[in-house]
């Protein structure tokens, strides 16, 4: 009896079963009659801070249920049954918590909150948790996240193109997203044609940054020969994850969509020529991976690319992990011990199995499930297949094969000979020697293959940097230059 209610004793004092938590969303009917979807809780335990999406490295306690055909005439009920990361409801330690509610109801896009359609509570609701006590919250969904405005001026125009090839692909209405900044003789010199720069941007960038003062600086818009600069959109209609404009068995023909179909209608919309030496090609991070991918696949289209912080371009070393090894695993080493992942100001913050496993929770269109649909095939369930149990962290043998034709780093060795000829001198990979996701040692073994086939291209650790500071403006204007150097005819 007495070890009972010492027990029970710590329960209470802990909060961990005694403590009952609800939280009831209404739905305004408004907005929505009847809406099917999946319903995100948010929370923020810094009642100094608005709520926002969970930080995947160190997220804050996350609540889901998916629902069907709700009609608002009652409340949806959340509680400790729901699925939850990293803790369920009840397990909350006591203190005060500013929530949210997301009901995400765009199948089109990726897991991103705000995609147009996506329903929400515009207020974030307080709730208070006490050890031991019940507690409960209310949530008015309310409010319809809307298609963000392009803003056009003079020199910033909007492209939204309908693809054939994709939308064939697709069975559906596809369309490529692109903003287009203009150089400032662009409108007192109608004869004069220019030098095209295409940029991927890296995981969450959109076409709607090319007027931002900051990608201008980045990429040195402002800097050298006049030229033209198409800030492509990686994530438009991407359930899976951004596509990097890479062709690919389950996003569909992205690259091919961007060489026989975009360019050709930017000629005849914009004073561009057809001679692809004065097209370049720049990306970051997953868009770096991008820009290399194109430029290996369609030598012919652009004159050079510049992949910067490249994602994993040799599957070696894949973040860490050589996914050829049959013993390797994602979530521990070849001694057992967990893997770390991310690297920021000196400490490890998160693990690669939290990470994966939050992911994972989340739903489709994270990082990883992008890659599995850009380098890898359809599984049985019609999603990406997966390249490793999200549980074990043990790889699939018959997926890591599949993905063996995006791997760079042995397409380049595997093909240099015969591309030599239009490769040459047209592939710049760099990678920071301190990147925060470890892709310089992937950069670092790509180099080594660039040596041993004596491939006329440079691929580079800059010292000191890591995946966002290698663009110091040193860099910026060495890539300017290099793109200068290949411009002909251009005053």
């Amino acid at each position: 009896m007495r070890v009972l209610i010492f027990l029970l004793g710590l329960l209470l004092a802990g909060g961990l079963q005694a403590q009952d938590i609800r939280l009831y969303i209404h739905l305004d009917p408004a907005v929505r009659k009847t809406v099917s979807g999946r319903l995100y809780i948010f929370s923020q335990p810094d009642t100094t801070k608005g709520v926002q999406d969970p930080d995947p490295f160190t997220p804050t306690p996350t609540f889901i249920k998916d629902i069907r055909n709700w009609d608002g005439q009652q409340p949806l009920l959340i509680d400790s049954t729901v699925a939850a990361y990293p803790v369920k409801l009840n397990q909350l330690q006591p203190g005060y918590y500013k929530m949210a509610a997301v009901l995400d109801i765009n199948t089109e896009e990726r897991v991103n909150t705000a995609a147009p359609s996506n329903l929400y509570s515009p207020k974030d609701v307080l709730l208070k948790v006490t050890a031991g006590e019940s507690s409960e919250a209310h949530f008015t969904i309310s409010r319809t996240f809307k298609e963000r405005t392009f803003r056009e001026n003079d020199s910033v125009k909007q492209v939204v193109f309908k693809s054939k090839l994709l939308s064939d692909f697709h069975k559906k209405n596809m369309y490529i997203k692109a903003g287009i900044k203009l150089p400032a003789s662009y409108g007192v010199n109608p004869n004069k044609q220019y030098p095209v720069v295409f940029i991927i941007p890296g995981w969450g960038g959109t076409h709607y940054e090319v007027a931002q003062a900051q990608t201008a600086q980045r990429y040195g818009m402002n800097l050298g020969k006049e030229k033209i600069y198409v800030y492509l959109n990686p994530e438009t209609q991407t359930p899976w994850g951004l596509h990097a404009f890479v062709d690919s068995r389950v996003n569909g023909p992205w690259g091919k969509a961007l060489v026989t179909e975009l360019i050709p209608y930017l000629q005849q919309q914009y004073r561009i020529g057809k001679d692809g030496s004065q097209y370049f090609i720049a990306g970051q991070s997953s868009g770096g991976y991008g820009a290399l991918w194109l430029q290996l696949h369609y030598p012919d289209a652009f004159g050079a690319c510049w992949a910067v912080s490249p994602d994993p371009v040799d599957f070696r070393d894949y973040t860490s992990i050589n996914i050829y090894d049959p013993a390797a695993n994602m979530y521990t080493d070849s001694a057992g011990n967990t893997r770390p992942f991310f690297f920021w100001k000196g400490q490890y913050v998160s693990t690669m199995k939290n990470f994966m496993q939050f992911e994972y929770f989340m739903g489709d269109g994270g990082q990883q499930q992008s890659f599995e649909a850009e380098f890898g095939v359809l599984g049985k369930d019609g999603k990406p297949a997966l390249l490793f149990d999200r549980h074990t962290g043990v790889l699939d043998k018959k997926v890591v094969e599949s993905w063996k034709a995006y791997d760079l780093s042995y397409y380049l060795q595997q093909h240099w000979p015969k591309l030599e000829n239009k490769l040459r001198n047209k592939i710049h990979v760099f990678a920071g020697a301190e990147d925060n996701f470890y892709l310089d040692r992937s950069v670092a073994l790509f180099q080594q293959r660039v040596n041993k086939v004596q491939a006329a291209a440079v691929a580079e650790l800059i010292p000191g940097a890591n995946h966002w500071s290698i663009w110091s403006p040193a860099f910026t204007q060495r890539m300017q230059a290099e793109f200068d150097k290949r411009i002909r005819n251009a005053d």
